[in-house]
């Protein structure tokens, strides 16, 4: 009897194309880069449509997993694409004259519904404006080219809620954010904040990040998108702004930023009555979790080196137990490296099922990697979800970005010989982790 052969699971990859005017493209290769290489999906041409117009390319079936690339005709653009066994994946490519437009592939749902708004200039571009810092360096629409900004209104008079946004950047500064991410405090007031009182006031609560200011015309100019005007002491709008690579403003948050016990002390002993009322109230709904996942929409993808293929990157980590552990002394038997971090609810709901669910066969051994918090604040997390094993401390996050760690939680399987079988970004259900584990006990 001649047994059917089983086909891999597929989801459906919807390739999308739209520019910021209407166009076309003559007939030209579309490819994805996965764990395999480069995949030629088809040919594609045709009317492109402006944006928010979009017009389908191609929709075809893709094999379940991973991808990290796109390529159109020679054009390539890093880009994280996760496909889902009968699910749909949208991918939009944004395009000029046939190519691709730099940082305009999008993939998924909300990252497609960003990018015809981009694409349709219905976001506010930043007007030109040009401050100091705190060192009395230019700080203008140069500085800023090509990153991704994090902008915060305060000025060094405030007791209110500025100590909260100070405390906020300094939590994200310990995230060790990658270098196209710029945390910037603006100034609203002119008069007493000059670069040496920001200088100063950077010295005394040790940020390192900048801190900018200028004249009152300037700052007027500067602030005039977000609806923020000048102001002195506690009247200000309490504002938080993120700004994408290409200069549009896409994000504004405002209000009280909810930063939990995690502020220094110099910044608490500034806070006046109604500072510490807010401190205590929790804030207003959002704080560092919501400002690093907005980022990381906002941003996209780096194209990580060794993502979901070839040979496991090493590394060498302290652990919560105090031992130091490498990649290589602990190959010999499969791995199922588990990238974590206290701020992700995902990690908290599948950590205890990884730890029961691994823990139950003796082959693979899990090995967690907590991404960018303190050996107390990790150990402290997985105490409170009943995990009793050590986490490696990867600080700078160095390791996890070597490992494709866009987003957590990431779940990387190693084979015994080093190399990596698969990779599972955000959320594990036990199901797909039975049957990892399975493959690899099997080879």
């Amino acid at each position: 009897m001649t047994l059917p052969r089983l086909q891999p699971a597929t989801g459906t990859l919807l390739v999308l194309a739209s520019g910021r005017s209407a166009g076309s493209i003559a007939p030209t290769t579309v490819s994805l880069h996965g764990s395999a290489g480069w995949s030629a999906l088809g040919s594609v041409s045709g009317a492109v449509p402006a944006a928010p117009e979009q017009r389908e390319l191609l929709a075809l079936p893709v094999a379940v997993g991973d991808y990290n690339g796109v390529r159109l005709g020679t054009d390539e653009q890093p880009a994280a694409i996760a496909v889902v066994a009968g699910q749909v994946e949208p991918l939009l490519l944004g395009l000029d004259a046939e190519h691709l437009i730099s940082g305009a592939v999008y993939a998924g749902n909300d990252q497609v519904n960003l990018g015809l708004g981009e694409l349709a200039g219905k976001f506010v571009a930043m007007s030109a404006f040009d401050l100091k810092d705190q060192a009395g360096n230019r700080f203008d629409n140069a500085t800023i080219a090509g990153k991704d900004v994090v902008i915060a209104a305060f000025n060094t008079t405030c007791h209110q809620t500025c100590p909260l946004y100070t405390a906020l950047f300094a939590q994200l500064h310990r995230r060790k954010l990658p270098p196209s991410v710029l945390l910037v405090e603006v100034t609203t007031d002119s008069v007493t904040d000059t670069p040496t009182a920001l200088a100063n006031y950077a010295r005394s609560i040790g940020a390192s990040w900048t801190f900018a200011t200028g004249s009152a015309e300037a700052l007027t100019a500067f602030w005039k998108p977000f609806a923020v005007e000048l102001a002195a002491g506690d009247v200000h709008v309490s504002t938080l702004a993120l700004l994408d690579r290409h200069g549009y403003i896409r994000l504004v948050y405002r209000g009280v930023p909810a930063v939990g016990h995690d502020i220094a002390p110099d910044l608490v002993t500034t806070l006046s009555v109604e500072g510490l009322h807010e401190l205590a109230s929790g804030g207003d709904g959002w704080g560092t979790p919501q400002v690093l996942q907005s980022l990381l929409t906002i941003s996209g993808p780096e194209l990580p080196p060794a993502a979901g293929s070839g040979a496991a990157p090493e590394f060498s980590l302290a652990s919560t137990d105090g031992r130091r552990v490498s990649l290589s002394g602990l190959l010999g038997r499969p791995l199922v490296i588990n990238f974590w971090a206290a701020y992700c609810a995902p990690c908290r709901a599948e950590m205890p099922m990884l730890q029961s669910t691994v823990g139950a066969q003796s082959r693979a051994q899990l090995v967690l990697v907590n991404e960018g918090d303190s050996a107390s604040a990790a150990s402290a997390f997985l105490s409170s979800v009943g995990v009793h094993q050590p986490s490696l401390l990867d600080s700078d996050l160095a390791v996890g970005r070597a490992y494709g760690a866009i987003g957590l939680p990431i779940t990387v399987f190693v084979r015994s010989d080093g190399s990596i079988d698969a990779r599972q970004i955000g959320q594990l259900d036990e199901r797909v982790l039975v049957a990892e584990l399975s493959k690899l006990g099997g080879q």
